[in-house]
């Protein structure tokens, strides 16, 4: 079936969308350019569909911070020095700093454009009354000839999810991500099987005691985050990410095992023992971001694997913007001061009140990063550049951008098991006086609070923003 080219802001998208290829190459002559501005300006789909073509394009960085893209290096705990690994070439060209502000503004106005215009959400259904769990998530879903979609309601019995992803929640807060194919019973809102299939859970305090049973173990939640996975012969895994399970073998009188945090074990449902593996994580990667709250990552963000060596301070990255989870359901005993509280850009202003997030608030908080590879000079030309937008699946309500604050709310917020540094670490926002980009990094929370869209630009100082989100129960 053909469709009918549509025209948007007297361009033809079409084209538009060719030219905005030509843009990424860096082949657009200061009239193109012009004329591609004018376009991304003229209303937010035009915006929308120029920032999420150069969002998920590599090119996008390259261009902003003008080449030599690294790989991101893991730093181990003590001494070990980053090897940074040369990505393949890109072709390098000389910008003009007319040009380089250009790209800047172009990228700017599109993510506010896309930040201030979200999608608007569709009326909420009525809960069934033998409703167990609600789909949250559904990415290319499909259980038997249907496709899932957000706001479905699952009762007790067989979910067969043929592809796609899949998040539950469950009435007690339990969090559970279904990556397909996968086959997965439900039988009441404590206890599950998984027959076949992979998938990620995450179990607040309300919900402990939480059970998943395969052909080959059984998994008791004692308040913790991990996954499970089943073969088509039975052979079960499990990776506990936060916390702790016990595990015992199906059908058996065993002792319970407990298996901690960074641990991963495995048995076949004939195995007369459960063993330890090597702790890998690799297979719950698609899942786990869901499980943990954020809903989409675009453009150059990267989720990092769960796990107690996977947390702030020991992660380099020239090309991508990090998110780590870091703490999860936390009620707030004392008010909590921000730098940010309202949708919109953030800008660097002195305000007369102080804006806080409430005691008593039940709050999540997440770290975005972008630490290049290497240290950088305060001045040196052709920092990297990073463009991205994540979308929560709770409210955001507040940011921490500010380096003395970020420093003050590590304890209390961050990963018990991050290395968090000393060192000045921030964002250096636009102030009202500004008249251009200047290089400053631009982060807009949309109107729904749920999506950032950032541009960031690391310097000598590690840009660091911690995410505040509502963790109350739905």
């Amino acid at each position: 079936m053909c469709r009918r080219k549509t025209k948007s802001g007297g361009n033809d998208v079409s084209d538009m969308i060719r030219q905005t290829d030509r843009y990424l190459d860096d082949e657009l002559s200061d009239e193109e350019l012009a004329e591609l501005f004018q376009w991304v300006g003229a209303n937010a789909a035009n915006a929308d569909q120029f920032a999420r073509q150069t969002m998920i394009d590599q090119h996008t960085s390259e261009l902003l911070c003008g080449g030599d893209l690294l790989s991101p290096t893991r730093l181990s705990n003590t001494d070990q020095q980053a090897s940074p690994i040369q990505a393949k070439p890109w072709r390098a060209h000389l910008r003009s700093p007319r040009r380089i502000a250009w790209v800047a503004a172009f990228a700017t106005t599109a993510l506010l454009l896309i930040a201030l215009f979200p999608l608007s959400d569709a009326p909420k259904p009525t809960r069934p009354a033998d409703a167990i769990a609600e789909i949250t998530y559904a990415s290319n879903a499909f259980v038997a000839d249907r496709v899932c979609s957000v706001g479905d309601f699952v009762g007790r019995g067989l979910l067969e999810l043929k592809t796609g992803l899949v998040r539950l929640d469950f009435a007690n807060g339990a969090a559970i991500t279904l990556q397909g194919p996968a086959r997965f019973e439900i039988f009441n809102g404590d206890s599950a099987r998984l027959s076949s299939g992979i998938l990620t859970a995450s179990i607040p305090d309300a919900a402990i005691g939480f059970e998943v049973n395969t052909p080959a173990m059984k998994v008791v939640d004692l308040g913790t985050a991990f996954g499970v996975s089943v073969g088509a012969d039975g052979e079960t895994g499990v990776c506990v990410f936060e916390g702790e399970v016990e595990v015992s073998r199906s059908a058996t009188n065993d002792v319970p095992k407990r298996v901690r945090e960074g641990n991963a074990v495995r048995c076949r449902p004939e195995a007369d023992s459960i063993d330890s593996v090597d702790y890998t994580t690799e297979r719950y990667e698609d899942g786990w971001p869901v499980t943990s709250g954020v809903l989409q990552a675009t453009g150059l963000m990267k989720f990092v694997s769960p796990g107690p060596d996977f947390v702030p301070g020991r992660y380099e990255d020239s090309s991508r913007i990090m998110v780590f989870r870091e703490r999860f359901g936390l009620t707030l005993d004392v008010d909590l001061a921000v730098d940010l509280v309202e949708p919109g850009q953030y800008l660097r202003i002195h305000r007369r009140a102080q804006e806080v997030v409430s005691a008593g608030q039940r709050v999540s908080s997440y770290l975005l990063q972008l630490d290049p590879i290497g240290e950088l000079q305060r001045h040196t030309p052709n920092k990297p550049r990073v463009i991205g937008q994540i979308t929560f699946d709770q409210p955001v309500l507040g940011l921490i951008a500010v380096s003395q604050r970020l420093l003050a709310t590590d304890e209390l917020l961050g990963n018990p098991l991050g290395n968090y540094s000393k060192m000045p670490r921030g964002i250096e926002p636009l102030r009202t006086s500004d008249t251009a980009n200047n290089g400053r990094d631009v982060v807009i929370l949309s109107e729904d609070r749920r999506t950032l869209s950032l541009d960031l630009s690391a310097g000598s100082a590690v840009d660091q923003i911690r995410v505040i989100v509502d963790a109350s129960p739905k």
